[in-house]
């Protein structure tokens, strides 16, 4: 049995046409399935929840949705030894998939390898933990602190992500927040401590991204070298450099090539905890976690099976 969680609202109205299609597909190879459909922010957990608790051995979740979709779906999930994952994309990002190399414009190629999948895919997730309440959310693609997380928990409600999206130029909409938020957000003077190491000190720090694939923000390349199966989370962070600098080294950023950039800091780890002197938007897959000072990121590895 499979069971498809359904975003129809996403991709900017074109989700409903390719679930549609997608729908009559199922039905012609005469596939045992049942459709869940959100109703609003926050239900494609309460169904993930639901679909887990089920009497089944075998659990087939299938996400036909965005990053968002597959994030509430993520933490809706109540036993990952039992659950499946496949995923059709119909977001404008599609980060999770683009980290997977999985089809993300064409439903019915990622139709055919959820169907044909032995299953046996095992993936890391991450976990970020406001220390100052314990709550926790997981994540797929990345979470941020900073810049990144202010811009991708604000994109969804763009008027130019809307515009850019109907002249099919949805990618630039991730650019031109970012621009136009850095040169008005602050900046945080903040302590690291990556493992088991002494904590570190960055001022000025203008982003940090904690990363399980290589891109976020519609193929952002923050870590390149990043790997969802390698049991470490990646992270990158910009600090230390004047605004206006980072401003001319965003294109370095867009390319993947800033590793050795002064001004940006890569290395990947198990644990982070960070501690800002004061409050900033804390992201987890672009979805809005809170205004915190005090994070801590964690990997858990080969959490998820994934049907590729």
């Amino acid at each position: 049995m499979y069971h498809f969680i359904v975003n129809v609202h996403g991709g900017s109205g074109k989700a409903f046409l390719k679930w549609n299609k997608l729908r009559t597909l199922l039905r012609e190879k005469k596939v045992e399935f049942k459709v869940h459909v959100p109703q609003r922010v926050g239900h494609a957990s309460k169904i993930a929840s639901e679909i887990s608790a089920l009497n089944e051995n075998d659990i087939k979740i299938i996400v036909v949705g965005g990053d968002g979709t597959i994030n509430e779906v993520l933490n809706g999930i109540t036993d990952f030894s039992r659950v499946k994952l496949g995923l059709i994309p119909t977001g404008s990002g599609n980060d999770f998939t683009r980290g997977l190399k999985l089809p993300r414009h064409n439903p019915k190629k990622a139709l055919d390898i959820v169907l044909n999948s032995k299953g046996d895919k095992k993936i890391d997730l991450g976990r970020s933990t406001v220390l100052s309440t314990n709550d926790s959310r997981l994540f797929g693609i990345s979470s941020g602190f900073g810049l990144d997380a202010i811009v991708g928990t604000g994109i969804n409600e763009s008027k130019i992500k809307k515009l850019l999206n109907f002249l099919h130029l949805g990618k630039l909409s991730y650019a031109l927040l970012t621009i136009q938020t850095l040169f008005t957000m602050k900046t945080y003077s903040v302590s690291l401590k990556f493992d088991d190491d002494e904590p570190i000190t960055f001022n000025k720090l203008i982003f940090l991204a904690a990363m399980n694939f290589k891109a976020e923000g519609g193929g952002v390349p923050m870590c390149p070298k990043a790997r969802g199966d390698d049991g470490e989370l990646s992270i990158c962070l910009a600090a230390g450099v004047p605004k206006i600098l980072t401003f001319f080294k965003f294109p370095l950023l867009c390319l993947g090539l800033h590793g050795n950039s002064k001004g940006f800091y890569l290395r990947n780890c198990k644990t982070l905890t960070i501690q800002s002197d004061s409050k900033s938007i804390l992201h987890t897959d672009g979805e809005l976690v809170g205004n915190v000072d005090s994070v801590k990121f964690e990997v858990l590895p080969q959490k998820l099976t994934i049907l590729v």
